[in-house]
């Protein structure tokens, strides 16, 4: 039994990279960790030069990955959130499974996983990641979420920025209460003259949220891992 991870996080030792190890670990089987940040995988050139053969003809890091992809039993796939979606390593790695689904749909019948962190809409990069992944006729056993650090806590002027990214998600710029704020309390606190896109104001209480520190997260990894392992058990 193989299970192998794949990450699209830029970040060096990331919640990202963290959660799917957990995930690895907690099957029990043999497992490959791949960082797409640290490969050349590009996107998808929709020239259907795969259709009849089920292989991408672009010539980078994909053509041995995607055999990674086809010796696994399971495979878990994770991205942080950005602008609202999956990083665009992430993105170009789903677009370029679209050479494996045609006429036979090789990756029919894996078992799969998935991750996402971010600070507002990471369940729909989760669930979008799983939407892909199951075009491609594989069984999501399990998909998880987590909160992360946001660049604005590490990027040196979030505390006085017009623009941050809890005046991104506020609701006098959305409509909608996020929960921004409520989320990472103990993290940040806006200040009383904070004004969405007009006036930065917030207070900086940590400057890294690492899902090593949340015992119910890294907990619904490893129970999503122990799945994997029963499901390829039972198959």
């Amino acid at each position: 039994m193989k299970v192998i991870g794949i990450s699209g996080s830029p970040t060096k030792d990331s919640n990202t990279d963290t959660l799917i190890k957990e995930i690895l670990d907690g099957t029990g089987a043999e497992t490959e960790f791949f960082k797409l940040p640290d490969l050349k995988v590009g996107p998808c050139i929709a020239c259907m030069k795969c259709v009849y053969t089920n292989e991408c003809i672009i010539d980078d890091d994909f053509k041995w990955l995607s055999k990674k992809v086809l010796e696994a039993d399971a495979i878990v796939v994770g991205s942080p959130t950005f602008y609202g979606a999956a990083s665009a390593f992430t993105k170009a790695f789903i677009e370029r499974l679209f050479s494996m689904r045609h006429i036979k749909c090789i990756t029919s019948g894996k078992l799969a996983a998935t991750v996402a962190v971010g600070v507002a809409s990471e369940s729909m990069v989760s669930e979008w990641i799983g939407n892909a992944l199951r075009a491609g006729g594989m069984d999501i056993v399990g998909n998880m979420t987590a909160k992360g650090t946001p660049g604005c806590f590490v990027c040196g002027v979030g505390e006085s920025c017009h623009y941050a990214i809890w005046n991104a998600y506020s609701k006098e710029l959305t409509g909608m209460d996020l929960g921004v704020e409520a989320a990472y309390e103990g993290y940040f606190e806006l200040l009383p003259d904070n004004k969405p896109y007009q006036h930065g104001s917030a207070k900086i209480l940590k400057e890294y949220r690492s899902v090593k520190d949340e015992p119910d997260v890294m907990a619904e990894a490893e129970r999503i891992g122990k799945m994997i392992r029963e499901k390829m058990e039972s198959e």
